[in-house]
């Protein structure tokens, strides 16, 4: 396949007076057409690469998972101990400053942490908390201790999801927090220009460029990045194709098939840690019918799963749960629910008998516009619902629309309703506790900030056993917790549609390295051998 010269080598080719091929993307710019524009560009987003795409290029965190092998390795911590199930002792650093210039202490790092993972600023990364409380102080000018309030093995994880902030900013202009990121990382934000882009500059001071730990290329850096936001697949694909990105997330199968016949650029995929789910309202606050087991069983029969991963393409069907074989709980005695529309319609009928307002309900199958082929997928499900007697209603929305609607605030506005939220969600842990937090807590409507705060579930005996096994660890917390993934399975709260693999068009310039979760990061983009 034919390559052309970098976006480096073209800086260098024109310095010296060398006619090159003429790229739209300025020289030295490094363009990635993302999916998504940002929900907001606050440090705690550095655990959402879906909703805040490119952020870690400026945000670090303390210790990160290995693209290739998946092992923690060192960023802005250099070693840490586990000192006892509750505490985490890291040893930060030397020598690292925020981009405003403040020097990382361990008392700013501990101040980000904090800020964080504190209930009072209720963010999102709430979802992905454990059993307590997680907080930081510092024990010495380049050491700190994580703890949280309750036993938790998970602590180390969490803190690959931590992005660290400058503390003067988050004590004197809290507000720029949300829009205006400032880390330590080999990039400085510059701008966001709402529904357009957002840019950052190669930071000279990063800490890497001299550091024999560092992660990356760090020889090598682009003197800007460019996200452009392009919600459309086929404008990411054009952007690549005539050169006007050099890279474009969430290809369809057939942008790949088509980068296969194309000289300049190609398709690279690869699994994922993503997951494609349909949320089934039963809270709190559902649709009385959607309490009777045998309606929601009649939906989850309803679907042809196989049918619904062809559609998306790169994705194959859950083995009934949301996630893979590797995760600690997976339970391997579990298969994904049958396709079985003639059951389906049984079990309504009996609903019905019994007097179960079956066509009183309408489910309203709901995704956000950012997911890949969405309008797509809630269309066959609805049309697959209808097939076996249970009325619909498909809606596609922006994100401003559909976020506040899956949290709990929003249910309870709303109620009662019945709702199918079709969407995609991360989990980087290796494991269910997370997963099970965040999916099937019961949802607290005088706290909606919790980790349930977009659960549709509710039991109070699951949480109980939940609040027990996120305590646990190794092989007790494995079946723990494949003891509750079991018991859900057989509750029909949330449907598992699609485990999603990933993959870019990209010029054939530029190699890129990326593991399961799909973090974009540019000191992992080098220039291809043979360009």
């Amino acid at each position: 396949m034919r390559h052309n010269l970098s976006v480096l080598a073209l800086v260098a080719a024109q310095a010296a007076g060398i006619a090159g091929p003429a790229l739209a993307a300025p020289a030295g710019e490094f363009v990635v057409a993302v999916h998504q524009e940002p929900q907001d560009l606050a440090a705690q987003g550095a655990y959402k690469e879906i909703n805040a795409p490119g952020l870690r290029n400026v945000l670090e965190t303390l210790i990160a998972t290995d693209p290739v092998s998946g092992e923690y390795v060192p960023i802005l911590a250099t070693a840490w101990e586990r000192v006892d199930e509750k505490t985490v002792r890291l040893t930060l650093r030397e020598g690292v400053q925020f981009h405003d210039g403040t020097e990382m202490t361990a008392e700013a790092a501990a101040r980000a942490i904090s800020f964080i993972w504190s209930p009072d600023s209720a963010f999102t990364i709430q979802e992905y908390a454990g059993p307590g409380v997680m907080s930081a102080k510092a024990i010495g000018p380049l050491e700190i201790e994580v703890t949280s309030t309750e036993p938790d093995p998970m602590l180390e994880f969490r803190l690959t999801l931590t992005g660290i902030s400058s503390a003067k900013q988050i004590e004197e202009s809290p507000a720029s927090h949300f829009s205006h990121p400032i880390g330590t990382g080999p990039y400085v934000f510059d701008e966001w220009v709402r529904g357009q882009y957002w840019t950052a500059s190669a930071n000279p001071d990063w800490w890497g460029l001299s550091a024999e730990d560092a992660y990356g290329e760090t020889t090598r850096q682009f003197e800007t990045l460019r996200f452009v936001f392009r919600p459309e697949g086929s404008a990411r694909n054009a952007m690549v194709r005539t050169g006007e990105a050099h890279l474009a997330t969430n290809p369809s199968p057939e942008d790949c098939d088509a980068a296969e016949g194309n000289d300049g650029y190609s398709c690279v995929t690869g699994p994922s840690d993503a997951y494609l789910y349909g949320r089934l309202d039963q809270s709190l606050h559902a649709h009385p019918a959607l309490e009777d087991m045998r309606v929601r069983k009649a939906i989850f029969h309803a679907l042809d799963y196989e049918g619904i991963a062809d559609l998306i393409g790169l994705a194959s069907v859950p083995q009934g749960q949301l996630g893979t074989p590797d995760m600690l709980g997976f339970d391997e005695d579990l298969s994904q629910y049958d396709y079985d529309p003639a059951l389906s319609r049984q079990l309504l009928e009996e609903a019905r008998a019994d007097g179960v307002d079956v066509d009183g309900l309408v489910v309203e199958v709901v995704g956000r516009n950012t997911t890949p082929r969405v309008g797509s997928v809630t269309e066959v499900i609805g049309f697959f619902l209808e097939q076996v007697g249970i009325n619909t209603e498909i809606n596609v929305q922006l994100p401003d629309v559909f976020n506040p609607r899956v949290r709990i605030k929003g249910y309870a506005e709303e109620a009662p309703r019945a709702m199918m939220q079709v969407h995609v969600k991360q989990n980087a842990s290796g494991e269910f506790g997370t997963n099970l937090l965040g999916n099937y807590a019961c949802p607290d409507i005088d706290d909606p900030s919790g980790a349930s705060r977009s659960s549709v579930h509710c039991n109070p005996e699951f949480d109980a056993k939940l609040a027990k096994a996120l305590t646990l660890a190794g092989d007790d917390r494995d079946a723990a917790l494949k003891e509750l993934v079991g018991f859900l399975h057989g509750q029909y709260p949330i449907i598992p549609l699609a485990l999603l693999d990933k993959g870019y068009l990209i010029r054939d310039t530029f190699d890129y390295t990326f593991g399961v979760d799909h973090r974009f990061l540019a000191v992992n983009v080098t220039p291809a051998e043979d360009s």
